[in-house]
C-alpha cells in the first residue's frame, strides 16, 4: 500500500519499526479508542501493524476537526512531541480496530537525537508536507482536493465519516456532499 503521508516516503523509518519490534509490546485498539489525548503527555508512540487512525483538535469555536490520518505500516506519534517532551496538541483516535506495536517514547528521541542528519531529514520533510499542504489548499478546488485524496486512499471512504473527510480537506460537509452529488452525475453521463 503506498504511504498516506508525503514525510513516510521521503524518510526511511525502518529504524522505527525495528525498535518498535525488538523492544515493544503489541497493543490493540479498538475503533475510537484513544491512543493520546491533546494536552496530554506523549509516553508512548508506536508502529502500526494493522488499522488506522486520526489526528483531530478542537478549534477556538469548540469544533473537532480532523487534521490528519495514519495507516498501516508507519509510525505512530508526534513528532513535535517527541522531541520536545512536551504536551500533544492533538488526540489521536483509533478509525478502525488497529494493532500497534508501542514502545516509550525515550527510545525514538534517543535514535533520532543521536543521528543528527536523520534529525534534520525529518524535520525537513515535515516543513515540506506542511508546506505542500498549505500550496495544494490555495491551488485545488476543494472537488479536486477530494479526488486526490480518494484516488490516493481510496479505503478512506470505508474508514472515515464524511464528516470526516470533509474536516480533513477543510470544507464543509455540505460543499461534500455537492461534490460527491456532483461526481456521481458526471459518472452517469
Amino acid at each position: 500500500m503506498e504511504k498516506f503521508n508525503a514525510f513516510e516516503r521521503d524518510i526511511d523509518f525502518a529504524f522505527w519499526k525495528e525498535i518498535c519490534e525488538s523492544y515493544g509490546e503489541l497493543r490493540h485498539f479498538r475503533r475510537g479508542e484513544y491512543f493520546v489525548h491533546s494536552g496530554s503527555s506523549l509516553g508512548y508512540c508506536g508502529w502500526i501493524k494493522t488499522g488506522g487512525f486520526k489526528h483531530t483538535l478542537t478549534d477556538c469555536e469548540g469544533n473537532l476537526k480532523v487534521v490528519g490520518f495514519v495507516f498501516e505500516n508507519t509510525v505512530l506519534a508526534n513528532y513535535s512531541a517527541i522531541i520536545s517532551g512536551g504536551p500533544i496538541a492533538t488526540d489521536i483516535i483509533a478509525l478502525e480496530d488497529s494493532d500497534v506495536i508501542m514502545v516509550p517514547v525515550r527510545l525514538i528521541r534517543e535514535h533520532i537525537s543521536n543521528n543528527p542528519d536523520l534529525h534534520l531529514r525529518i524535520v525537513q520533510s515535515l516543513f515540506a508536507q506542511a508546506h505542500q499542504t498549505i500550496l495544494h489548499n490555495y491551488y485545488y478546488s476543494p472537488f479536486k482536493r477530494y479526488l486526490h485524496l480518494i484516488e490516493r486512499f481510496p479505503r478512506i471512504l470505508e474508514l472515515a465519516s464524511l464528516g470526516e473527510i470533509a474536516s480533513y480537506l477543510d470544507i464543509s460537509r455540505r460543499q461534500l456532499y455537492r461534490h460527491r452529488k456532483g461526481e456521481g452525475s458526471r459518472a452517469r453521463e
